[in-house]
């Protein structure tokens, strides 16, 4: 069943007219290629189908409207990164390129929501598919603030958010010389890279660590804030 979150994104977008057709580049996209996107209701989709122009989207098939018409499926595919290819910060990445921000509120508000809810229901579970890391990734990748999302993890509250990051600690990123987030899609020249760089090397992510140890029950759980705050200081 989809989550309220994502009927949301479905119902924001309802009223994007379905297009006639969705032409690309002609040595990139095959001229009848479109057909299969365009003869179903766009949710009933299978990702298998979608796959394709998920990863050609907004570069040699379709312009702005074309993927807003296809948005709430394409989140919701990628969110279960059921295209094995594309990658999903590929796709999440195409949030950015169309501008999303720019939308009017009704538009961009049920978006906020669909990330603030993915974010918090990945923390909430441990292990996560997919990992915390790819999930930071593609908020990243849209061009959102990701302050607000790190400030969620950063309370740690629960021991999967604690697991959460002792995995994304060390096994994501690099800190040999200098700190560097070690998945390839990450824009390393973008804001987004350098938020999650700036908390987990000023202190921030430190400083929660710290705080956890108070209230930590479990000599697993101390033992993995112990392994985290070696490495963060």
């Amino acid at each position: 069943m989809a989550e309220p979150t994502v009927d949301a994104v479905y119902e924001a977008f309802a009223g994007v007219r379905r297009p006639a057709r969705v032409t690309g580049c002609p040595h990139c996209v095959n001229p009848d290629e479109d057909r299969p996107l365009l003869a179903r209701p766009m949710r009933a989709l299978p990702p298998e189908e979608l796959a394709r122009y998920a990863a050609k989207a907004l570069t040699t098939w379709g312009g702005v409207e074309e993927f807003r018409y296809f948005l709430p499926r394409l989140l919701e595919c990628a969110r279960a990164d059921a295209f094995g290819h594309p990658d999903p910060p590929i796709v999440f990445g195409k949030l950015a390129s169309a501008g999303w921000r720019g939308w009017a509120e009704g538009e961009r508000g049920p978006i906020e929501g669909f990330l603030t809810a993915w974010w918090a229901g990945t923390l909430d579970r441990h292990p996560a598919e997919p990992p915390v890391g790819t999930v930071l990734c593609c908020l990243g990748a849209t061009g959102a603030d990701l302050d607000p999302f790190l400030a969620r993890w950063g309370r740690l509250r629960t021991a999967g958010e604690v697991r959460h990051l002792h995995d994304f600690v060390l096994h994501e990123v690099r800190w040999t010389g200098w700190l560097r987030l070690a998945d390839a899609f990450w824009d390393r020249n973008g804001v987004a890279y350098g938020q999650v760089v700036a908390w987990l090397t000023g202190g921030r992510a430190a400083a929660a660590v710290e705080a956890a140890f108070a209230a930590a029950a479990g000599e697993d759980v101390l033992g993995l804030l112990a392994e985290i705050h070696s490495v963060l200081t």
